[in-house]
């Protein structure tokens, strides 16, 4: 287990801070809560925004440019997401449906009506199912084909925050409100791991190329390994917000993303209206150290991905935009 001191924190905050320009994308008129790059494709890097306004959005992943909006939801967009090919998108909603979109047209190919408020959904390694997470406290994975309810995951005692497939499909992770990862076996339907942490689980992602899940709960970030489901990782990496000067303040990270090649990661946080964090922050994969700091967004930050090629990585934040930066800010054209 890594560990972050505060004075560390404040040192090299002071000492890492980026004045790097990002590209930003406006557009939408409430916080950004999820951003999602698609795989590479021979069209390029696309990216997806959930958003609180309702209207996801899809965008070039390089240049940050508005393609299109998804239209049809009549409520708080909480996750977004492309199929391996980025030929659809799928999108939760607080308007307790899970919705189905053709990535080229925009059009509506399916709703899934999940009962509660949508929170999470991925799709299956083979594009032929939806998982689906929310409020309604299991895990429910529909049969794109056939437009049909598959499977229902029952064991969460609380709120389901993420949910996400293992790269061979064969198991899918879930994780929320009740502070318990849960590893579920799909051929039997039940748990065969679950792993209990301090605080709520916040976010979790699969590494670009696979094989790592990243989650966060609290001020700890945890790195889980697909393959043999061990924890291989856990650092204690509070947020300490360098505005606040000599007042050191530690608070929760709410999302965290690794980078394609695992010497790096991202994080933002928290939603503390008392206290809102707009920075993103950057940490070493061994140390738990943190070695950089974007400073941009006017609100804090809810979400943060990496682009499957490592050089760029994108943040939504709650002032309404999303912002891509660059791994290594030299490489900054100028």
């Amino acid at each position: 287990v890594g560990c972050c001191s505060e004075s560390n924190h404040k040192h090299r905050r002071m000492e890492g801070s980026s004045q790097q320009a990002p590209l930003v994308c406006p557009g939408h008129s409430r916080g950004v809560v999820q951003v999602s790059f698609s795989n590479s494709t021979p069209d390029g890097v696309f990216l997806l925004s959930a958003c609180l306004d309702g209207k996801p959005m899809l965008r070039r992943g390089d240049t940050g440019d508005w393609i299109g909006t998804f239209e049809g939801h009549k409520g708080a967009v909480w996750s977004a997401k492309f199929d391996a090919p980025a030929y659809r998108a799928a999108t939760g909603s607080a308007d307790f449906s899970a919705r189905l979109w053709d990535a080229l047209s925009g059009d509506e190919l399916s709703e899934f009506n999940c009962g509660h408020i949508v929170k999470s959904v991925d799709f299956s390694p083979d594009n032929s199912k939806l998982l689906c997470g929310g409020k309604f406290k299991k895990l429910q994975i529909f049969d794109l084909e056939k437009g049909a309810l598959l499977k229902t995951l029952e064991g969460h005692t609380h709120g389901v925050k993420s949910a996400l497939y293992s790269p061979s499909g064969t198991t899918v992770f879930s994780g929320g409100e009740d502070k318990v990862l849960r590893v579920w076996d799909l051929n039997s339907g039940a748990q065969v791991k679950t792993f209990e942490v301090k605080k709520e689980i916040t976010s979790m992602q699969l590494n670009c190329g696979g094989g790592v899940i990243t989650f966060t709960a609290g001020t700890e970030v945890h790195f889980l390994d697909t393959a043999t489901l061990e924890m291989t990782k856990v650092l204690e990496c509070p947020i300490v917000n360098p505005t606040l000067g000599g007042n050191v303040k530690v608070q929760d990270i709410t999302s965290a993303s690794l980078s394609p090649d695992r010497k790096r990661f991202i994080a933002g946080g928290p939603a503390d209206q008392a206290w809102p964090d707009p920075w993103v922050h950057v940490f070493d994969y061994e140390t738990g150290q943190e070695v950089e700091c974007n400073k941009g967004h006017h609100g804090h930050v809810w979400d943060v991905a990496f682009a499957p090629d490592g050089e760029t990585y994108a943040s939504g934040a709650d002032d309404g935009t999303i912002r891509i930066w660059r791994t290594d800010p030299s490489k900054a054209k100028g």
